[in-house]
């Protein structure tokens, strides 16, 4: 459990802001958290304005990251902590939040249409997707889930002891190669904490969330939609609430320069727009507003260009980690493969450019690493009917001998 000085800091952080409430049902940790993690010592603080001031740097310096259409796969472990059986949630709840958070960061969320046109321009495909891991840190095959059971009754969630298996938790992966997400009980109402980049012990780096909103088949209105996820990896992606850094304060900067400054979080209601708590209509149906899951659709491009510039210089061990290959020594290579259309309904069409020439193996995998369909192709260019697989995201690879081209599609 975390000190009693670190309990007593977070209660006084939130009392002292009449707008943001650590009592209401759906709230979030992280920048708590991370004051926390600053009271303990100055440097820590120091060394979030030096990495805001590398982003800042990285940016104008790459100012063509919008343009670059590179998509970037993210390895997930998810470690379910659970002490009563309804918090052991199910492989397929957990495959539904994975798809959940694919869908919010490739903007293909049937909230997208229903955005205020005002808004609409700002849209961001995130381009990146999240996986499953299929090697876990000795290079063995996973499915990228861990199961913990804990004597912890009261609630582990938001608390140190969910990182180590010796305090009743679980240890994390290694953090520079997988993002580790703890699912676990709450005490109180708080819905999940994020780990801002370096702000935190490694061993502790990643995203918790209360077990209750984790998923879409079971979840509790109304965070039933996978967005408390979507939310908290916002800040493990380094996004700011719309209210700026602090928590005490509002119509502060979050560092992005097209989302208006707030002082509301909607805590639990679904505004209709416009509503306006500093100077301009409020973005609340971002992701980083408070708003309930079925009024957020959206991240911005300022959002995903912060995000991108956090993943290069922040997390870059996310870009080579290799874990959502496969556990046998072949070779892979995303970059030349290419599928189309991308996402798929019927037909999926491959191409491998020229690699892999004469007669190929086929293999799609599920998000679980689960085989789902395979054959032989012997053209260069042919089509796969996937029409027959469920909706949701999967892995095609092409193999010959040891050689082997994988990429990432979406069944509609």
């Amino acid at each position: 459990m975390k000190a009693p000085s670190v309990i007593l800091l977070i209660i006084l952080v939130f009392s002292s802001s009449p707008k943001l409430s650590a009592q209401s049902l759906g709230s979030c940790l992280a920048s708590q958290q991370r004051q926390v993690w600053w009271a303990q010592n100055a440097a820590h603080h120091a060394k979030w304005l030096q990495q805001n001031q590398l982003i800042e740097t990285w940016l104008k310096d790459n100012p063509g990251v919008l343009e670059q259409r590179q998509l970037v796969t993210i390895p997930v472990v998810v470690h379910i902590v659970w002490n009563s059986p309804e918090e052991n949630l199910s492989d397929a709840e957990i495959i539904s939040q994975i798809e959940a958070l694919n869908r919010d960061f490739r903007a293909l969320n049937e909230e997208i249409p229903d955005i205020p046109a005002s808004f609409q321009p700002l849209i961001a495909d995130v381009e990146m997707e999240f996986c499953l891991a299929s090697v876990d840190p000795d290079g063995q095959a996973t499915n990228g889930i861990t199961r913990t059971f804990t004597i912890n009754d009261v609630g582990i969630g938001g608390t140190s002891a969910i990182h180590y298996s010796a305090l009743g938790g679980k240890d994390a992966w290694d953090p520079e190669k997988y993002l580790n997400i703890w699912v676990a009980k709450f005490a109180g109402g708080v819905s999940g904490t994020g780990s801002f980049p370096g702000q935190g012990p490694p061993e502790e780096d990643g995203v918790e969330i209360n077990y209750r909103f984790f998923g879409t088949l079971a979840a509790e209105p109304p965070y039933n939609l996978g967005r408390t996820l979507t939310h908290e990896v916002g800040h493990y992606f380094n996004l700011e609430h719309p209210w700026g850094p602090n928590v005490s304060d509002c119509c502060e900067d979050d560092f992005v320069a097209d989302t208006p400054e707030a002082c509301e979080t909607y805590l639990g209601l679904c505004p209709v727009h416009p509503v306006v708590s500093c100077d301009e209509p409020d973005i609340f149906m971002d992701y980083m507003f408070y708003t309930d899951d079925a009024c957020m659709g959206m991240f911005t491009l300022g959002q995903k260009a912060r995000m991108l510039a956090a993943l290069n210089l922040l997390r870059p061990g996310l870009l080579s980690s290799g874990a959502c290959t496969t556990a046998t020594g072949e070779q892979t290579d995303e970059m030349q493969l290419k599928l189309y259309p991308n996402p798929a309904s019927g037909q999926l069409f491959v191409q491998p450019g020229g690699h892999l020439a004469g007669s190929r193996t086929f293999v799609i995998n599920d998000l679980l690493g689960r085989q789902v369909l395979s054959g032989l192709l012997p053209e260069n260019v042919v089509a796969i009917p996937v029409g027959q697989l469920p909706a949701g995201h999967y892995t095609l690879q092409l193999r010959q001998d040891r050689k082997v081209l994988s990429a990432h599609f979406l069944k509609l």
